[in-house]
């Protein structure tokens, strides 16, 4: 299946402003284009959507672009050359993702402790506002 700009925006969730600044600062290969125009419609693939969608996944789990970009530049391991040097660049993107989960597992905690002071504080204040409420109620303790 072919898509384009438009469909792959819709399908990734990454603006298509954004897909083409990835592909100027070297994210993203260029995509093929329409036959016979240089500056033809651009056509992704399935492969592509999915190389976007991880991207997409990455950067809004906090990666930076620069260590994206370090991911990609040997681009997609399905499309290269025998030769290359599998290890080495494995091993990169396994440091690489070391580093991500590192980060997302410190993150997480800073979160749940933010989360755990903010429902006690809820808790507190819920608590002060129904003594607050037992303290103006009629002496008679009925409903009026």
């Amino acid at each position: 299946m072919v898509y384009s700009i438009g469909d792959i925006a819709r399908l990734s969730g990454v603006t298509a402003f954004t897909l083409r600044y990835y592909e100027k600062i070297g994210l993203l290969p260029n995509p093929r284009r329409q036959e016979g125009r240089k500056d033809g419609v651009r056509q992704y693939s399935e492969e592509d959507l999915r190389f976007i969608r991880f991207i997409h996944s990455m950067k809004q789990t906090g990666m930076k672009l620069e260590d994206l970009a370090s991911f990609t530049e040997d681009g997609c391991l399905l499309n290269l050359p025998e030769e290359t040097d599998w290890k080495e660049m494995l091993q990169k993107r396994i440091e690489l993702l070391d580093r991500h989960l590192d980060d997302l597992d410190h993150r997480m905690k800073q979160l749940q402790a933010g989360k755990e002071y903010a429902e006690n504080k809820r808790a507190y204040y819920t608590n002060m506002l129904r003594e607050q409420a037992v303290l103006h109620l009629p002496e008679n303790g009925g409903i009026s």
